[in-house]
């Protein structure tokens, strides 16, 4: 931990950067009530000080952390989807990447804390429908818009339930939820 400290001295955006990694991990961990500059700084191994000379209030570096969140999260859509084209853009395929994604209890709590966070936050609020966005056009290759749509809400709905019941949703009803997706033909005639 005294290399990272040392390492950050030299390097102002590093130590930026290692304040808000250490943010996100808090907020992950713990929920966005725990945030605070001194827990960031003990989880940062950087002194007190450093978050508030890069940080003025607790709600720019939750805002930053959230950010990363989102960040992370946008990447996590990435290599899911790059699985998922890897084998073949099927039903399946994605039904197993969506099932390996509710089996990392971790990666659950990142995101069940960023969202919790933004449905109570406008500007944070942008950053989630964002990432609902993305999650929506990365589906688009394999379905139509309002399939895209429903995996998107089926993702959703499955990572907070996952993250409520503190076990991953029983993976035999999310293959059947995406594969009915999947086989689901929009009528243009049922938009109410």
């Amino acid at each position: 931990m005294a290399e990272k400290t040392q390492r950050a001295k030299r390097d102002p955006e590093g130590r930026r950067r290692v304040i808000v990694e250490a943010a996100a991990e808090v907020i992950a961990r713990e929920g966005t009530r725990k945030l605070t500059h001194r827990r960031v700084a003990q989880q940062a191994g950087v002194p007190l000080g450093s978050t508030t000379q890069y940080f003025s209030s607790i709600d720019e570096l939750r805002r930053a952390a959230l950010a990363e969140l989102a960040r992370l999260i946008e990447e996590d859509y990435d290599e899911m989807f790059r699985a998922i084209d890897a084998a073949g853009g099927t039903a399946q395929a994605y039904a197993c990447e969506l099932n390996a994604y509710l089996a990392d209890a971790e990666q659950i709590a990142i995101d069940t804390a960023f969202y919790s966070t933004a449905a109570n936050d406008p500007e944070l609020r942008e950053l989630a429908r964002a990432s609902i966005g993305i999650s929506i056009r990365r589906s688009l290759p394999y379905v139509g818009a309002s399939q895209a749509k429903a995996l998107t809400m089926l993702m959703d709905g499955a990572m907070m339930e996952t993250c409520l019941l503190g076990e991953p949703v029983d993976p035999d009803a999310v293959d059947l939820a995406v594969k009915a997706i999947f086989a689901t033909k929009p009528d243009p005639g049922d938009a109410c």
